[in-house]
């Protein structure tokens, strides 16, 4: 195997990895940040090596790296792979993928102007390129974003104003009729789903009373089970004591989201579930994964049958019966916590901006969706954070906010004792 060869099936395979780990449910950071350092060495390697006789590829883990080969070349490259990349974005199929993820990596004034052409003459394409630009925390136009009413098309709309709900700049008045008819119980003026949900998120994060009515009224009148979901999802997320009776409800029908969502809370009454919920087979895989989220425990295992007296062997157990948490130290723990009864946990401690912003330090992976509107929140301003950008580049931003929010500590009580 050649040079050129190696360092080409090296960032293939560190490639491949990152896709599995971006969609395990958490990843250590620091074993991210070592893969993406390496991949980005392979790539460094292979920027000086560029042959013009090249063949586009069609794989995917191919098509990423002759991209993001020349992305991380010469100015004449990263202009090839711009116009390519918007080329492929256009096609359905894993080059479509390969291309999404290499604009999402490489930003570059030379990639939005591709881009910005593209989404001019590509109706079908402007929902995926706002994602990667709001990725990038880029400023989009203001005319782009207040237009979101004359988009037809709704998912685009969604995508829109989710984007302008995670921008610090816009105003509340500019969600607020989005939900005002849901107030006034106007439901034949209701906009889509997707938009009602961006639009309250909007309110919520920005500490407004009527967006947290809205919210009770959502969950209230919304009539599909799926699309009720995402309102609880909003309720949990706030910690608010009236939506715990709701969100315990659900441990019966959806107990994977019952109890994740009870985490979310993480106020005592939903943390006693879930250590309820570690007591039966039915429910302690998922109530074991939401025990780690308030307690930051991770409990050991026994066999399962050994909960109702039964010995069976251990091979037996192992390949058959399967294993459940420790509940009792689990109880011991929550035991010794009475003192502290009122607070709302997150990893054994109170959740505050400086908890979250520990985990947001320490995980990435699925749990960064949960983590980085948590922190919002909490910090009671939007933020515009990337999921699926460089980690560096993403905790080097998690950093400067919480050097705002100490700046803040002193003016703003709330803060400073959340």
């Amino acid at each position: 195997m050649d040079y050129i060869e190696t360092h080409t099936n090296l960032a293939k395979a560190l490639y491949r990895q990152r896709l599995g780990w971006m969609q395990a449910q958490r990843i250590g950071i620091q074993g991210m940040l070592s893969l993406e350092y390496r991949l980005r060495v392979h790539l460094h390697v292979l920027a000086s090596q560029i042959s013009a006789s090249e063949q586009e590829p069609d794989e995917l883990p191919d098509a990423f790296v002759y991209l993001a080969v020349r992305f991380s070349s010469n100015a004449e490259h990263q202009q090839q792979a711009s116009d390519l990349a918007c080329q492929w974005l256009q096609e359905r199929g894993v080059r479509s993928q390969a291309a999404r993820d290499a604009l999402l990596l490489f930003p570059s004034a030379v990639t939005y102007e591709a881009m910005r052409e593209v989404y001019r003459e590509h109706e079908t394409l402007r929902p995926i390129l706002i994602y990667i630009l709001s990725q990038h925390g880029a400023r989009l136009p203001q005319p782009l974003t207040q237009q979101v009413e004359q988009e037809t098309d709704p998912f685009l709309q969604a995508q829109i104003l989710h984007y302008a709900a995670n921008e610090k700049d816009n105003n509340i008045d500019r969600f607020e009729p989005y939900y005002q008819c849901l107030i006034d119980d106007n439901v034949e003026q209701l906009h889509n789903h997707h938009c009602l949900v961006a639009a309250i998120w909007a309110g919520l994060v920005r500490q407004q009373s009527k967006a947290r009515e809205a919210l009770r009224k959502a969950i209230d009148q919304e009539s599909n089970a799926i699309q009720r979901l995402d309102f609880l999802r909003l309720a949990a997320l706030t910690g608010d004591q009236e939506y715990y009776p709701l969100l315990k409800d659900l441990i019966e029908p959806v107990p994977e989201l019952g109890f994740h969502f009870l985490a979310l809370h993480g106020h005592s009454h939903a943390v006693s579930d879930i250590l309820d919920g570690l007591s039966h087979p039915r429910t302690a895989m998922y109530a074991d994964d939401a025990w780690w989220w308030v307690s930051g425990q991770i409990l050991p295992k026994k066999p399962r049958l050994s909960v109702v007296g039964e010995q069976p062997d251990h091979a037996q157990v192992e390949d058959e019966i399967g294993f459940v948490p420790d509940v009792q130290l689990a109880k011991q723990w929550w035991s010794k916590q009475e003192k502290h009864q009122d607070m709302r946990w997150l990893q054994g401690r109170n959740l505050t901006i400086y908890t979250v912003s520990d985990m947001l330090q320490q995980y990435t992976g699925l749990i960064s969706n949960d983590l980085f509107d948590l922190f919002a929140l909490v910090r009671q301003q939007p933020i515009q954070l990337g999921h699926y950008t460089w980690h560096d580049q993403r905790l080097r931003k998690i950093n400067q906010f919480i050097q705002a929010a100490d700046t803040d500590q002193t003016s703003n009580p709330v803060l400073r004792h959340a």
